[in-house]
């Protein structure tokens, strides 16, 4: 099984942060970076933040994915995009009402950032042990708008027609199940959702896959044997 090696030192940031933010809730202002990073870095990167970047990302990747079945995947539901926006509008609502009724203070406005990150990260994490790892990633509302903020094939993966075999390998390998290799007649794949993260070009038994500006297959490892 590969998994993504960019991003294997940040998952303790997220620990660091919960901790912080139980001790003092101001501390949860520091989640509005990783609110911004993904969208402002998908105007030029696609969604490559959330591949090599994001803590729970890492998280996901690193921690949870040595955790229960190896072979789970995500739920067709989740990849439904009503349920996207579902979950988008519902998570921005609810955040946007505690931030109206929060003490409008520095620490008030703390406590309503810490508490998101808690709840999607307890959510994050159950969907990703009964499902596969990267679940949430399907339905992160920061993920969606890096989604939008990122078409257009920013720093496009592209697929040689005339190596790619159709054999699956890459799609089966993907943390968000992209059906990499239906993508071979066009030539780049083209979904928004890629993470950018080389999991699919290192497993690739030809390879055939490769990121436009330079080859990322050293991104990737075997974690298992």
């Amino acid at each position: 099984m590969k998994i993504n090696n960019y991003n294997r030192r940040y998952w303790p940031v997220l620990i660091i942060f919960i901790t912080l933010g139980a001790y003092n809730s101001t501390f949860g202002l520091l989640a509005v970076a990783c609110m911004i990073a993904p969208v402002l870095t998908a105007f030029f990167k696609g969604r490559m933040w959330c591949g090599r970047f994001c803590p729970r990302g890492s998280f996901f990747d690193h921690v949870l994915a040595r955790l229960g079945d190896r072979n789970r995947r995500i739920p067709q539901l989740l990849k439904k995009t009503w349920m996207r926006w579902i979950i988008f509008i519902s998570l921005m609502t609810y955040m946007g009402f505690n931030l109206y009724i929060a003490e409008k203070s520095i620490y008030g406005i703390g406590a309503v950032l810490f508490k998101m990150v808690i709840i999607t990260t307890v959510f994050g994490v159950l969907l990703g042990y009964l499902f596969a790892p990267r679940s949430w990633c399907k339905i992160c509302p920061m993920g969606t708008l890096a989604m939008i903020a990122g078409r257009g094939a920013k720093v496009p993966l592209v697929i040689k027609s005339s190596e790619c075999r159709l054999c699956g390998i890459c799609a089966r390998n993907c943390p968000l199940e992209i059906p990499v290799h239906s993508f071979r007649d066009v030539g780049i794949v083209e979904d928004p959702d890629c993470l950018k993260c080389g999991v699919c070009i290192s497993s690739c038994p030809v390879t055939a896959l490769k990121l436009e500006d330079k080859n990322e297959s050293r991104g990737a490892v075997e974690i298992y044997s």
